[in-house]
Parts: C-alpha cells; sequence; structure tokens
C-alpha cells in the first residue's frame, strides 16, 4: 500500500482593493492567457480568507507559485495587485501579518489620501 502524499501549499497575502471573488477571477484568467488551462487548474488557487478592506490571502500549491506570482503581477493596471508576504502555513502568515498590520495601514492611508487629492 502507498501512502498518498499530500501537495505543499503557499499562502499569499495580497494587497488589493477588488473583492475576493473577482480577484482569484481576474489572477485565473490572467494565468490563463500566460500559461494555459491545465497549468492554471493544477495551480488550485483558492482564497482563505479577507483581512480588513484591502488584503486578501489566497492559496495555492508550490510548485506553481512562480505561475502565480507572475500572473498577479501582471493583472491590468487599474486593478493592481501588490503581493505582500508568501509563506508554507497559514499560521506563520498571519503571526506576520500583525508585525506588518501598521506598516499597511499606513501605507493605505496615504494612497487614498494621494487619490484624494488627484
Amino acid at each position: 500500500m502507498t501512502l498518498k502524499r499530500r501537495y505543499k501549499r503557499r499562502y499569499i497575502a495580497i494587497l488589493c482593493r477588488l473583492p475576493s471573488t473577482d480577484l482569484i477571477e481576474r489572477a485565473r484568467e490572467r494565468a490563463v492567457d500566460m500559461f494555459g488551462n491545465v497549468t492554471t487548474q493544477k495551480a488550485f488557487l483558492k482564497t482563505i480568507e479577507k483581512v480588513g478592506s484591502d488584503l486578501h490571502v489566497i492559496r495555492c500549491r508550490s510548485e506553481y507559485l512562480t505561475e502565480v506570482l507572475c500572473a498577479i503581477t501582471l493583472i491590468d493596471h487599474e486593478n493592481s495587485m501588490v503581493v505582500i508576504d508568501i509563506s508554507g502555513t497559514l499560521r506563520s502568515l498571519r503571526s506576520r501579518m500583525i508585525s506588518k498590520k501598521s506598516v499597511l495601514e499606513k501605507i493605505i492611508k496615504e494612497n487614498d489620501e494621494h487619490e484624494s487629492k488627484h
């Protein structure tokens, strides 16, 4: 009898103003355009949680991390996304997010002020 091995996963914290469903949809569309449908399906993109209004945590398989990051980075300019952190466990990602939360809130606040001036 052989044991089934679970795939390694990576958790990605993303700063984005889109709703979680739109974020995953646009990332998948971009990944399909760049790498094809089979690779995108194997990546198993999934929304894990939303922290606050602009911070999302998504999951993918570790062997497709570079493809997912490329797709996220090259999404159209209007809906740009910024990768904040990547981790192998959700627990460590959350603990690092707590320490980075004040910095992130400051960046978001400055960005809102900049947009309101223009």
